[in-house]
């Protein structure tokens, strides 16, 4: 994680709290636990904003996987703060997704919010292969990605894909997760603005930025505070699949 965006998770961490994180997690896999299958339930790329914090009591095998271990370490004071203990069954670990191995076992479900559009659409396929000898019958997949229709995806730029390198339409998830193997129990085509806290937290990074950064540029310091006013319309693919 480049400096920046430890900036933003600061910020993040000092502004917004456990509930409020709740509050705003509207994940669509939730309607569908009373079908989980005996194993564990694995949120891969999990940051603070997991929904472990969901099944914190639950008794059940959680594993979290992100690349900070400081994220990791906020994820546990926030489960703790959820559940009232800690658990031997929370596995944090500290991963490269694209070289460590995932965690041996069966998945009951897998989360990945906000994680494979970071990635080129190769490589998930070949994340998918991997992923699937943790799967078996009734294992459910919760995804997030950005569409096509994010307000950052332009084509026509050069540039457009250092650093989300994946804008994904419905086909590309459906070919990810192929019906032959996977039912899909749930869609969504969301396009929506942040909340008033989301907001709180990019102004105060923009001005964390200036503070740490030291820039003294008067035009730099505009363009960062307007940027973080913007609230451009997010745009992104959510489904809910089971293995068949």
């Amino acid at each position: 994680m480049d400096r920046q965006m430890q900036v933003f998770e600061e910020v993040f961490e000092s502004l917004v709290s456990t509930q409020e994180i709740l509050k705003e997690d509207h994940n669509p896999v939730y309607r569908f636990d009373d079908q989980l299958i005996d194993g564990a339930i694995i949120d891969i790329g999990c940051g603070q904003t997991s929904s472990l914090l969901k099944y914190a009591a639950s008794g059940r095998r959680l594993i979290g996987i992100d690349n900070e271990q400081s994220q990791l370490n906020k994820l546990r004071s926030r489960m703790t703060e959820v559940a009232g203990f800690t658990s031997r069954e929370w596995e944090l670990l500290k991963q490269n997704l694209q070289h460590d191995p995932l965690p041996k076992g069966i998945y009951a479900m897998v989360v990945l919010f906000n994680i494979l559009h970071f990635f080129s659409l190769k490589y998930c396929e070949r994340f998918v292969e991997k992923l699937e000898p943790h799967l078996k019958t009734g294992s459910i997949l919760s995804i997030c990605v950005h569409s096509v229709k994010y307000f950052a995806n332009d084509p026509t730029n050069p540039q457009n894909n250092e650093y989300f390198k994946h804008y994904f339409s419905q086909d590309d998830l459906d070919k990810l997760f192929p019906s032959i193997k996977y039912d899909r129990l749930y869609r969504a085509d969301i396009e929506t603005q942040q909340c008033k806290k989301y907001q709180e937290v990019a102004a105060l990074w923009a001005e964390k930025l200036i503070e740490y950064f030291k820039i003294a540029d008067p035009l730099i310091k505009a363009d960062l505070r307007q940027n973080s006013k913007d609230n451009n319309i997010q745009a992104d693919l959510i489904c809910v699949y089971k293995r068949r």
